[in-house]
């Protein structure tokens, strides 16, 4: 069993621990908001195992974020604890991938008080912050932009979202149950084969009240080189720079993406 109230300080939820549809929402704005989305387990080969426990350690008590993987796996079992019933999805990710990439995205089917929903506090883009209702072909506003859920053939069920030139899909989903056991293999995969995009390059992304953090290590085009890039949403604006060291970067994440990198400073 987690401890709920320790969960919740972690995602700056105040509401109560009944599975209503207000706080389904509520829990899905305070964990994108408090826990970010980050690879570093990944890049420094350190990447653990997904049973709730271990990742509760990690997230709640060590103060720290995750992937797709950990962070959906972890609020699974919160919203399991609280009364709601929650089945989990292989998913593929669409947004920016060639035809029919590999299945490598977790995400929750919510049901609250007789509707389905699809939450995921997972993802290292822009997404909704609040859950999806779970109808099809219905357009969906959150936070000014637009997603709905379609139906097709070969990919089963499409989230889309539209980028002001028309909807793009963002990842689709077949409702075949998994549990945790089933997300173990491309979890091994996605942390350590050489091919992997999140075992190369740092991905950490927050959201915030004035818009999205996020560090990400980018290829410099001019010198072949790669950097450490932040971007920091501020009042007045985006600040953008490249992060000199780990020391930097321990203190960017502490101050500004609610994570405790003390871990950092014993990596390989």
């Amino acid at each position: 069993m987690l401890n709920m109230e320790a969960y919740f300080k972690r995602i700056g939820y105040t509401g109560d621990a009944k599975p209503t549809i207000a706080n389904l929402k509520m829990l899905q704005k305070a964990h994108l908001t408090h826990v970010p989305y980050e690879n570093l387990d990944l890049i420094y080969h350190r990447a653990g195992s997904l049973e709730p426990e271990t990742v509760y350690q990690k997230v709640v008590e060590d103060h720290r974020g995750g992937y797709c993987f950990e962070l959906n796996g972890l609020f699974a079992e919160l919203l399991r604890q609280m009364g709601y019933e929650v089945t989990e999805y292989f998913g593929r990710w669409l947004l920016g991938e060639k035809p029919f990439p590999a299945r490598r995205h977790r995400i929750l089917d919510v049901t609250a008080e007789g509707k389905r929903f699809i939450s995921d506090v997972g993802v290292g883009c822009v997404c909704p912050l609040e859950p999806l209702e779970f109808v099809l072909n219905e357009t969906q506003m959150r936070e000014g932009r637009a997603y709905r859920i379609i139906r097709e053939e070969k990919l089963g069920n499409i989230v889309q979202t539209d980028t002001g030139e028309g909807f793009v899909n963002f990842y689709s989903f077949t409702e075949d149950p998994q549990w945790t056991i089933d997300f173990l293999y491309v979890h091994h995969y996605c942390a350590t084969h050489p091919d992997s995009v999140f075992a190369k390059m740092a991905k950490i992304h927050i959201f915030t009240e004035t818009g999205r953090n996020s560090i990400m290590d980018e290829v410099n085009k001019e010198t072949g080189k790669v950097e450490r890039v932040a971007r920091l949403s501020r009042p007045g604006g985006m600040e953008k720079f490249i992060i000199r060291d780990e020391q930097e970067l321990y203190q960017i994440l502490k101050q500004d993406f609610n994570v405790e990198a003390a871990f950092l400073k014993t990596a390989d």
